[in-house]
């Protein structure tokens, strides 16, 4: 792998794929569209103690290890999304984000997929706040790109 190499995995796919959409170009990603630790606040930290991070051997290992913690807090993260839905009066509106990882294991933001398209100032800062200071995997991939989606699923009888 190449310096500023991008792995990006897409957690229904598990493809993977060189590059980056985004503004993000390399493996030194700006903070400049992301929401940051002084702006966010705590949020998901567990206290003042340091996250032990795991260390993955392989991409598909750090990806499997970063959905494990963003499925672990769930809950919260539906929370930010109801509030933004509930913002935009669209109670069922679908909402992809991608969630970048760097190789320590340091959450780099939440932005939208789409380039052309920012993602809601409040609903960045909300999703970035419960996975701020998370236990995410070191590892030697570089930069991680996690697509997490939320929509309404329909039960079938």
């Amino acid at each position: 792998m190449t310096p500023g190499t991008i792995l990006r995995f897409v957690p229904a796919v598990l493809s993977l794929a060189l590059g980056c959409g985004g503004k993000q170009g390399g493996a030194e990603a700006p903070k400049t569209d992301v929401a940051d630790a002084s702006s966010a606040g705590d949020g998901g930290a567990q206290g003042s103690t340091p996250a032990v991070r795991p260390f993955a051997n392989t991409p598909l290992e750090a990806q499997s290890l970063i959905q494990e913690q963003i499925d672990a807090h769930m809950k919260t993260l539906w929370k930010c999304v109801g509030d933004y839905r509930t913002k935009k009066g669209d109670p069922h509106k679908a909402v992809i984000v991608d969630v970048g990882i760097d190789q320590e294991g340091t959450l780099l933001g939440v932005m939208s997929p789409n380039p052309k398209q920012e993602l809601d100032p409040a609903l960045r800062d909300c999703l970035f706040g419960t996975l701020h200071g998370l236990a995410f995997p070191r590892s030697h991939s570089g930069v991680i790109t996690v697509r997490q989606t939320f929509t309404d699923v329909a039960m079938s009888p």
